[in-house]
């Protein structure tokens, strides 16, 4: 890991440096923020980030704990989650017109922001985001599958195989990267693979869900719902019909995936919702 430089900047917030990266230039400033266990949301983004720079202001935000983020000593509240996203979006960028792109867990701190500030946000883009009523009723957030993989990882076992091509090609995504990131995917999935601040916040995900299902909707905010028609988490596709009523300006769009990851399977989709959005 000490064999790369952080590609963006830091804002300190609460002794914490929070690592985003910005690129383009616009009046409007489209902020992605990536889902629970996602190593580089910098790398996971690259694709979408990439693209829409060349019509407006973009911005990764790297949540404490992911990416060149530090880990954070505060719990994994989505209060503590959004405060941090607004910090960075203080002092990252003068634009006070946002569209708010979050994949699966970032849904609920992008609804939290968008209830607080509502007048700031042009349009949310959700691509397979966790319903909020759906947050609130995992219990078991934390499957023992996750706590086998973090194990197995600790142990280097996920660092020998990765010698064999056919096995790194599971860590490393995106597809389709330029070369000299292929190196860096790996190795922030082996070095920040299911940490703890990633474990608290899917601790958390339950009273998150919930606090955010109190709160108000989005009143006429652009919401566009990109869902993968086969995901095959219980209960999901369903919830996933209902999000659009979390909007009087709502629009979904049903993936033939059963790949959560829809923005890696589909960006050229999602590039243009939100290029839609923008100037809107």
């Amino acid at each position: 890991m000490e064999n790369y430089e952080p590609v963006g900047d830091f804002v300190n917030h609460e002794g914490v440096k929070i690592h985003y990266v910005k690129k383009g230039a616009g009046e409007q400033t489209v902020l992605f923020s990536a889902g629970n266990g996602t190593t580089s949301p910098y790398i996971d983004m690259y694709h979408l980030q990439n693209e829409l720079s060349a019509f407006t202001e973009t911005i990764v935000y790297e949540r404490p704990g992911y990416g060149w983020s530090d880990s954070p000593d505060s719990e994994r509240s989505v209060e503590n989650i959004t405060t941090e996203m607004s910090k960075v979006l203080s002092e990252a960028t003068s634009n006070q017109s946002f569209i708010l792109v979050g994949h699966s867990i970032a849904a609920l701190e992008i609804f939290h922001f968008a209830e607080k500030h509502p007048e700031k946000v042009d349009g949310v883009v959700l691509i397979d985001g966790v319903h909020p009523e759906y947050a609130a009723q995992m219990e078991n957030a934390v499957p023992f599958s996750i706590s086998v993989t973090k194990l197995l990882n600790r142990s280097g076992l996920f660092r020998l195989l990765s010698n064999v091509d056919s096995v790194k090609a599971n860590f490393v995504q995106p597809k389709d990267l330029p070369e000299e990131l292929n190196d860096m995917a790996l190795d922030f999935s082996l070095n920040k693979m299911w940490n703890d601040t990633m474990i608290a916040e899917r601790e958390k995900i339950s009273a998150n869900g919930e606090l955010v299902s109190e709160g108000n909707h989005l009143g006429n905010i652009p919401l566009v719902v990109i869902s993968a028609k086969d995901n095959p988490m219980d209960g999901w596709v369903e919830s996933q019909e209902t999000l659009p009523e979390w909007s009087g300006n709502a629009k979904q769009i049903w993936v033939e995936t059963s790949n959560h990851s829809v923005h890696h399977e589909e960006p050229e989709l999602i590039i243009e919702e939100i290029r839609q959005l923008i100037q809107k």
